[in-house]
């Protein structure tokens, strides 16, 4: 009898333990990705607005994570062959998703065009034909809408960094600032000089993708991690761990 009831409280204190730790093995899964400021940091303390989600997410469910740094194009590679727990992050394609299974949206990112309210009296546009009178910062290499891409009607000024948009935003230089928009509310937000009060989005936006992550097929634990993943990425956004990332990151 007092051996049975010895397990019986046993049993009381595994179960009791698994449900506060959400797991009952917890894991340190590897993750591997490439510096894209300020989704993924290697010199911010907490490694960058996504690597952070993704860390308060799975602390959730018991677990830790451990995160590489790499080229993108290798990182992809890592990622397919199963040597990395995940890809951090992916937008999704068709392409892609031959070779991976992808989490819940951790953010969704805009390209959008940024003005002045002073200068800028619209709010919004139909086509791109309507924007030809103005002189427009887009960046080298940065990812936009096949159409505005291949768009020969606009006039377009070439810059390295958000920043320095920024700066021919508010000096003038260029009327208006294709720009991914959390990458803009971040710089900003360490620009003191410039009132982020004075912009206005141009609606609609050039165009939007979704962060996952992306874990191999070859992997026969993928699918469990991302489920995981999926379910303490729900409860960040429940208790509001989520929003309070957001706002330390862009400031909103």
């Amino acid at each position: 009898m007092r051996l049975q009831r010895r397990y019986f409280y046993l049993g009381l204190l595994l179960a009791l333990f698994c449900a506060l730790s959400g797991s009952v093995h917890a894991q340190t899964y590897r993750l591997v990705t490439t510096a894209f400021k300020p989704f993924t940091d290697p010199n911010h303390a907490k490694g960058g607005f996504l690597t952070e989600v993704a860390r308060q997410a799975l602390a959730q469910r018991g677990h830790k994570i451990d995160v590489t740094y790499l080229p993108w194009a290798r990182a992809m590679r890592e990622a397919e062959s199963g040597r990395y727990d995940g890809l951090l992050s992916a937008f999704y394609n068709e392409e892609r998703a031959q070779k991976f299974y992808f989490s819940a949206p951790l953010n969704t990112t805009k390209m959008v065009f940024v003005g002045l309210h002073d200068k800028i009296k619209q709010t919004s546009y139909k086509s791109l034909s309507e924007l030809t009178s103005y002189t427009i910062a887009v960046g080298h290499k940065w990812a936009y809408s096949e159409a505005f891409e291949k768009s020969t009607i606009l006039n377009k000024y070439g810059v390295n960094d958000e920043p320095t948009g920024i700066r021919m935003l508010y000096n003038d230089r260029v009327d208006l600032f294709a720009v991914n928009l959390d990458q803009f509310n971040y710089a900003i937000k360490h620009m003191p000089e410039f009132d982020r009060q004075r912009t206005v989005v141009l609606e609609p936006e050039i165009s939007i993708n979704d962060h996952h992550i992306a874990a191999s097929r070859l992997t026969p634990s993928s699918l469990d991690f991302l489920a995981e993943f999926n379910t303490g990425l729900a409860a960040i956004k429940a208790n509001g761990a989520y929003a309070n990332i957001k706002h330390e990151f862009f400031g909103f």
